[in-house]
């Protein structure tokens, strides 16, 4: 008896408590205007919705007084972007975009040569839509969520 109580539990099903309402975040699209930080921040402020800022990540900038000097030698990092919604700017992950790592660069590259290898794929992306994931980052929206 103990037995079929216990199979009987087993067989139950759960409550359903949570029930997706999909994805509430708009899609954006990307205008293709791409801008470096540090370098066009007289026009950061102009920005419109779709548009991509990008940034250098990398540890040395803690101790670097040249914040912002794409053309230093030395330091070692990749590339971040974000993409701004209208509103603020939203990381965008961009290891999508790139298939080699093409982002990050070396103690003996400057990092605006990177830039220049990845600004125009950056702008090849105008028109391409855009989905906010659950960390808030954005990636290229499926063709599910373009219907």
């Amino acid at each position: 008896m103990v037995g079929a109580t216990y199979e009987a539990q087993m067989t139950r099903k759960n409550k359903l408590r949570y029930t997706s309402k999909g994805n509430q975040w708009p899609l954006i699209e990307v205008t293709g205007r791409v801008f470096l930080r540090h370098r066009d921040d007289d026009v950061l402020n102009e920005a419109v919705k779709g548009d991509l800022q990008v940034f250098l990540s990398t540890d040395a900038f803690k101790f670097n007084l040249h914040i912002g000097d794409y053309d230093a030698m030395g330091l070692e990092g990749y590339l971040k972007a974000d993409v701004f919604d209208g509103k603020a700017w939203r990381p965008l992950s961009i290891e999508e975009f790139f298939e080699r790592r093409e982002y990050y660069f070396g103690k003996r590259e400057k990092p605006q040569d990177t830039f220049n290898v990845c600004e125009p794929v950056f702008k090849a992306l105008a028109g391409t839509k855009l989905m906010r994931t659950y960390r808030e980052h954005y990636v290229l929206a499926p063709a599910s969520a373009l219907e």
